[in-house]
């Protein structure tokens, strides 16, 4: 095996095959080094550039030998990679000068990221998921495919966490498939899955407006994969038309939503296990999240029931008056609340002018400070044209929150962030970016 080549669909056809021969833990720490291996190659790959004139390169050699390596050490697969290899190389030979075949490429990769979600949407009929129209609760689990990328860097993912090979490189998220459950079922499953994971933690994504279920299941994956989160992921999706002039009606699903999320996170915190519930709200999706909290005292729930951990309103979408008068009763029952602003955020000035009110979200000489309340301003940052989903697509702000979430730091503690003074206190901005 001493022309690379043809490794990456070598293994393509080989890896499927490796649940014939291992088991739990054995097939779990089999994919986890595999898929730092192939990362390093690809790594290696991209610095030398493309080709397989690159048989030569010694970074390319000792990448690939560590990918034979981690097949090599169960001897079945070891040897059926061999066999694969030899046929392969055959078959190459007959292309000539033409380029390999399209599914000869580095990008075949996917981690299929299994989502628990919960959502007051109705069924749509023929079809998988849920529409735009308000529905009864429902329970249930997806997947996402999302492209595996070693520039996220090559750290092993959470063991629920499966690698696949996809036929069509493109490297684009997509929804795979989608079960419903019954509550009881539900928590029957995510017991089984909190019982597995770090800290038994669930990290809960409620999205905007303007958002389709099957974005709305890719974005909470995203954030999943983004964040290298070992709990369970887990998406709560109100009725949102997923149209730009849905905005009235979206305004009024998501109010209409607020006892089916209350029901939806008292049935999580009383009846999966979870030791703790991290939850992040994005936009419009804060007004669920705020009205919510303000009124179901989770701190009352039964003895032995799951906490609320770190609260995150990203560019809330709500009233900045209301907001501050809810936010005690959030506090209080909340191991942390962080709030990301913006001045710079074009869709919440956007509503603050229907409103003819300051929205939460907006930084500025009316920035949110509060008692046991994080603020902080991202405006220094580039957000983008509408600077309002900065949350899950700016990496500053992603490593921050992987610093809240993961590494439990203060923002004192997290890189690129200064204190700023303020009459209600201080609050946290990031530098600007040079």
């Amino acid at each position: 095996m001493e022309d690379w080549g043809p490794l990456v669909s070598v293994v393509t056809h080989v890896w499927p095959k490796a649940g014939d021969f291992l088991r739990g833990t054995e097939l779990e720490r089999f994919e986890a080094r595999a898929l730092v291996a192939l990362r390093a190659l690809d790594a290696a790959r991209d610095t030398s550039g493309e080709g397989f004139e690159l048989a030569e390169n010694e970074a390319i050699h000792a990448a690939a030998r560590e990918v034979v390596a981690v097949f090599e050490a169960h001897e079945p697969l070891g040897d059926l990679l061999a066999a694969e290899f030899d046929a392969l190389l055959e078959r190459q030979e007959r292309f000539g000068p033409a380029p390999p075949p399209p599914d000869w490429v580095p990008w075949q990769r996917a981690l299929l990221v299994p989502v628990l979600y919960a959502t007051d949407r109705a069924t749509a009929p023929g079809q998988s998921g849920f529409s735009s129209e308000r529905g009864p609760l429902a329970y249930g689990e997806l997947r996402v495919s999302i492209p595996d990328d070693h520039r996220m860097g090559a750290a092993e993912k959470p063991r629920l966490w499966r690698l696949r090979f996809r036929d069509d490189p493109a490297r684009v998220a997509t929804l795979g498939a989608v079960t419903t459950s019954t509550a009881h079922e539900f928590a029957q499953l995510a017991r089984t899955r909190f019982a597995k994971v770090e800290d038994g933690q669930a990290l809960v994504f409620i999205h905007g407006y303007n958002v389709t279920f099957p974005d709305a299941a890719i974005r909470a994956a995203q954030i999943a994969y983004d964040l290298n989160f070992t709990g369970v992921p887990i998406l709560y999706s109100w009725p949102s038309k997923g149209a730009v002039r849905g905005y009235v009606t979206d305004e009024n699903s998501v109010s209409r939503s607020v006892p089916y999320f209350q029901d939806f996170l008292r049935h999580v915190l009383t009846e999966t296990g979870v030791s703790e519930v991290h939850i992040v709200a994005h936009s419009m999706g804060n007004r669920l999240l705020t009205e919510a909290l303000a009124d179901l005292d989770t701190t009352t729930l039964p003895e032995g029931s799951g906490r609320v951990g770190q609260v995150i309103f990203a560019a809330p979408d709500v009233d900045a008056e209301s907001f501050r008068q809810r936010l005690p009763r959030i506090v209080r029952q909340a191991k942390g609340c962080t709030l990301y602003a913006s001045s710079a955020d074009r869709a919440l000035a956007v509503s603050s002018s229907l409103a003819a009110a300051p929205r939460a979200g907006q930084s500025g000489a009316g920035i949110i400070v509060a008692p046991g309340l994080d603020t902080i301003d991202a405006t220094a940052l580039d957000t983008g044209l509408m600077s309002h989903a900065y949350v899950g697509d700016h990496r500053s702000v992603l490593a921050d929150v992987h610093g809240l979430l993961r590494r439990s730091l203060p923002p004192s503690q997290r890189f690129g962030l200064v204190s700023v003074p303020h009459t209600d206190g201080s609050y946290w901005s990031f530098q600007p970016q040079k």
